[in-house]
């Protein structure tokens, strides 16, 4: 019996899935969630609690706000049908289990006034990459580089630096074991993956390749957590053209096997069949 493929979408095409704004997407998904896995994760959530819980609400709105909350939980539910792709703790590998996102989005509410200070520190480091390419020349060059750039001595050796700079990191990398932070070693560790995707995604910010906008800082954040559990799915499908392009970066630097499609490959690929 062949295994079921693993297509791990981000939280814009389900939110796109649901508000049914791009054409195929429906159908595409429709055909492929019985035959597939189609998982969520915690940075679904993390999403999902963005849209809620970073402004206030006057009690009027209340009931509102828990109706969206509910549509876009059961929308998340169609999908994935509540498998989940669920970190490790400490230095165990990332794994699929069931669960109902409910259950993920409380815990992912109980802690985000942490998010809040990270999207901070996100925001002033994306203001202070900015400042030295302000007319934007270095991002035009070098998001003209191919996927795989970084295995380039001048790249892979700076960021072989950034790695060895942080303490956590070697700290992480020799308690669970490893000999190198290539995949399939770091797939063995999801804090040794979590931090290696953070520096990774970070100096792709500082060379300026396909830089995002300081005012998608909370975004850019949840994207990187996107690109970290999408690891374990065969296939990542995002709808950000620049993101895309990042993470198949990170992902050739790597060795992650995982294939990123754009939106429009996706449906294009897929929905041919139909």
């Amino acid at each position: 019996m062949t295994a079921k493929k693993t297509i791990y979408l981000d939280y814009n095409i389900f939110e796109s899935y649901r508000a049914n704004d791009v054409e195929g997407l429906r159908a595409v998904v429709d055909a492929l969630k019985d035959e597939h896995v189609l998982p969520y994760s915690p940075a679904h959530m993390e999403d999902l609690a963005s849209s809620l819980a970073w402004q206030e609400f006057g009690e009027d709105e209340i009931k509102a706000v828990l109706e969206r909350c509910e549509s876009r939980l059961q929308n998340v539910i169609d999908i994935s049908k509540m498998v989940e792709v669920f970190p490790g703790q400490g230095h165990k590998p990332t794994r699929m289990i069931e669960e109902h996102p409910g259950a993920c989005l409380v815990r992912v509410l109980d802690h985000f006034d942490r998010n809040r200070l990270l999207e901070v520190r996100e925001r002033e480091l994306l203001k202070q990459i900015k400042a030295t390419d302000a007319e934007g020349a270095r991002a035009t060059r070098m998001s003209n580089l191919p996927v795989d750039f970084l295995s380039d001595p001048e790249y892979a050796l700076q960021l072989q630096k950034k790695f060895e700079a942080s303490r956590e990191l070697m700290n992480n990398k020799r308690e669970a074991g490893l000999t190198d932070l290539k995949w399939p070693s770091i797939s063995r560790s999801h804090a040794v993956l979590e931090h290696v995707f953070e520096i990774l995604m970070n100096y792709l910010e500082e060379v300026r390749f396909r830089p995002e906008k300081v005012k998608n800082s909370r975004t850019r954040m949840h994207d990187v957590t996107h690109a970290i559990y999408a690891t374990k799915a065969d296939v990542f499908v995002t709808g950000d053209d620049r993101f895309c392009h990042k993470a198949r970066v990170a992902y050739q630097y790597l060795g992650v096997p995982t294939e990123v499609l754009s939106l429009e490959v996706f449906i294009k690929r897929y929905g041919s069949s139909l």
